[in-house]
Parts: C-alpha cells; structure tokens; sequence
C-alpha cells in the first residue's frame, strides 16, 4: 500500500534548511484532504518515522509535527529523539494545567516546541505555557499590525525564536528580517513537496493476540508469547526493528532474534506505539502481499528446523529471523540494501539477505531451493552440510503445515466473507 508525507522546507535568514514541517497527505495531489486530527498525525508519524524513514524525509533534520491535545497528554512525542523531533501545538489547543505540565517535561527532557498560527496573544492561558516554548510561527497573511507588534515584542521578552510562516514574496521576507523573525517557511521558498512509500499491511488478527497478550495484568506479560505473536506477521516485526531505531530505545546492539527485539524495546514502549497503530488503523491486506508473507513464514520456519538439524553454532532464532525478512524488499518494493540499512539486525542477517556467503546465507539458500524445487542444487550441496534430501522435504512440508494453520487463524473472517 502506497502511503504519502508531505514536507516543507524551513529555512534561517541564509536559506540554508533549519528543519522539515512534516503535513499529513492521502494521495499525489498536494492538497490536505479534512481528517480526524489525531489520524492525520498518528499516519504521518508512522509514515515518517517507520514506512519512509528520515533519511529519505529529511536526512535527519529536525521535523516539526503538528500534535493534538489529546496525542499530547497521551506523551506521544516522548517516542522520539528529542534532536529529530519539534514538538508543534496546534492553535485550537486549550493550555491546561495537565497540557501545560506535560510541555514543562518535554522541555526538561530536552525536546523543542513550537506553537503554530500565532496570531493572537491576549489568551490569558498562553503567558503559562511560554515558559517552556522555544518557537512561535506566526501566520503573517492572518495577523493584525497590532497583534504582530505585541508578538515581536513578547518573542523579546521570553527569549523566543520567530519563524514567520506563509511568506510569498520578497518584500514579506524583508520586513520579516528587519523585525527579527530568524525563520521563514512558505511558497516564496518552497512548496510542500510530497514523498512516497510503501508500507506493510499487518493482520488484524495478531494486532488484537498481541493488545491482549501486552494488557494482561493477572498472569504477566509473557514475552515468549509476544514473540509467537509476531513471528506470525511481518508487517508488524518489520515495524517492531524500524520503532527500534525511530524511538528512544535506538540501540547499536545487532538483533539477533524477534525475541531480543521485543525485550530491547520493551512492553510498555510497545503498547504506547500499538496504541499509535490502533489510531492509524489497518489497512486491508492484498492478496498479493498475503502470498509474499505466507512465502516469508515458510521459508522462516524451514530456516529455524534447518539449522536445528545442522546443529549450527548461533541460535535459531537468527535463521528464523533471517528467512521472515528474506522478501521484505518484495513487499517494501525498495532494494533490499535501501532497506535493511535502516534495520538494526545483526550484521551477519544483513550480509545474508543481501546475498553474501555465510551460514546464514547457506540455509537460506536451501530453504530457497527447496521452494523453487531446485533439486539439482540440492543434490549437489545438501551432502555438503550432512543432510538427506528426504529431510529437507519433511521439514518443508511441516513449515507448509504451519503457514498454512497461520494463515487460516489470520483470514478466517475474511475468507467467510469472500464466500
């Protein structure tokens, strides 16, 4: 499924490019399309952060997302780094004492906020929440002479960055400069220009086994049955190693396994970011990405039982891991390089899915054979690792088995309503 971000260049008085501004778009046509607030941000972080990337989006540059109050109270900001990341409070928020303590712990773990379409200071609320505010965007086709003077002059007295949005025209840019605004955004510069990706459609299914299984409060979180819930779906274990490098919890430990994913993460990070998903909502799963998946789970499982026979010296969880992301530059329709960079597997699996020799390599290879009913090759090398050819056809044949229980688990509902 294709997904959209637009984004717009701000620039300081040299033109050189401070940061993005990050807007929600449905489509090529470059125009917002009216939405549910906390959607439209919610697709726009996922996209961004997950689907994208910032390298694409903004070679890491700061970006400026708009947030809603209640995505604020919820502290989803708190997901991100606090340097690729400014926090934007849209105009209609009221400034609670609960808003105004959540911008105070923003401020103390060091992210940035700005408050966006300033064109009026005489809400009383307002004076409470500056204290923690770095920069105001004022809207200069929307404010009065009057209002735009009191701004300047409040921008002074708390130390506070100017960045006039909406310039068109030189003669805008100058009188800006000459009032002290140091950031300019706007048609005059550049129009948002739209980026394009495709994401992965995670199954309905496993999203709710895996809300369930992370808000059991009786027993305990189970974290081996979290990691049995997405070694059934792709789309959610790719997003699981991109939220690792999006999110606070980036780490320079290789994943060797799902398992360690989950645990690096965390159980609470992984709720607060299932929650961001829940908003996002799913979308339907072609039928063409469900064979691509299905594909993925058997050579994943034919992988695993592999290495176990072959007794190999790293865990099989690696190899399991290795055939599930082995078509995900299928399913992402971008170079399989471009991808896993962005990736913080174990740098065996990337040399691996990349197409490198080495062990996890060579039982790919004949997970690959074996579905592409290379017999020959398997004739020529399976001697070679002490197996029979009789072996490998059980084991795949029982990750067929397995795929395909998966599989009616997941479309049960849906096959029922194709009938």
């Amino acid at each position: 499924m294709e997904v959209f971000v637009a984004r717009q260049p701000i620039l300081r008085e040299d033109d050189t490019v401070f940061a993005y501004e990050l807007l929600y778009r449905n489509g090529k046509e470059n125009r917002f399309i009216p939405m549910d607030a906390n959607q439209a941000t919610s697709e726009v972080l996922m996209n961004s952060f997950v689907t994208i990337g910032l390298e694409r989006l903004s070679n890491r540059k700061p970006c400026f997302i708009n947030f809603t109050e209640d995505l604020l109270l919820d502290k989803v900001p708190e997901y991100f780094h606090s340097e690729e990341l400014i926090v934007e409070i849209l105009e209609h928020v009221s400034f609670s004492l609960d808003l105004i303590r959540v911008c105070r712990e923003l401020k103390q773990k060091g992210y940035s906020i700005a408050l966006d379409d300033v064109i009026d200071v005489d809400r009383a609320s307002l004076y409470e929440v500056l204290h923690y505010v770095d920069i105001l965007k004022v809207d200069i086709r929307l404010v009065t002479d009057e209002n735009r003077k009191k701004i300047i002059q409040l921008a002074k007295e708390y130390n506070l960055t100017l960045l006039a949005e909406k310039v068109e025209t030189t003669e805008e840019r100058q009188r800006c400069l000459e009032e002290g605004f140091e950031l300019f955004q706007g048609f005059y510069f550049s129009k948002p220009d739209i980026v394009k990706g495709v994401d992965v459609p995670f199954y309905t299914s496993a999203y709710v086994q895996m809300i369930k299984e992370l808000s059991n409060t009786d027993y305990g979180i189970n974290i081996e049955k979290v990691t049995q819930i997405l070694e059934q779906d792709l789309a959610l274990t790719y997003k699981l190693l991109k939220l690792i490098n999006s999110s606070q919890q980036r780490t320079r430990v290789p994943i060797q396994s799902i398992k360690q994913a989950v645990m690096l993460l965390g159980t609470e990070t992984l709720k607060k970011w299932l929650y961001v998903l829940s908003i996002e909502q799913a979308a339907p799963v072609s039928s063409k990405s469900q064979l691509v998946v299905k594909t993925s789970l058997v050579r994943a499982k034919m992988c695993e039982q592999i290495a176990i026979r072959m007794r190999t010296k790293e865990k099989s969880d690696g190899y399991f891991l290795t055939g599930f992301m082995s078509l995900i530059d299928v399913i992402t329709q971008r170079p399989v390089c471009e991808v896993i960079e962005s990736l913080p597997l174990d740098t065996d699996i990337k040399k691996a899915l990349q197409g490198f020799e080495n062990m996890y390599r060579h039982v790919l290879n004949i997970a690959v054979s074996m579905e592409e009913a290379d017999f020959e090759w398997l004739e020529d090398n399976l001697i070679h690792w002490g197996l029979e050819f009789t072996e490998v056809f059980e084991v795949y044949g029982q990750a067929i088995a397995w795929a395909d229980q998966l599989f009616q688990e997941h479309f049960k509902e849906m096959a029922k309503k194709e009938k």
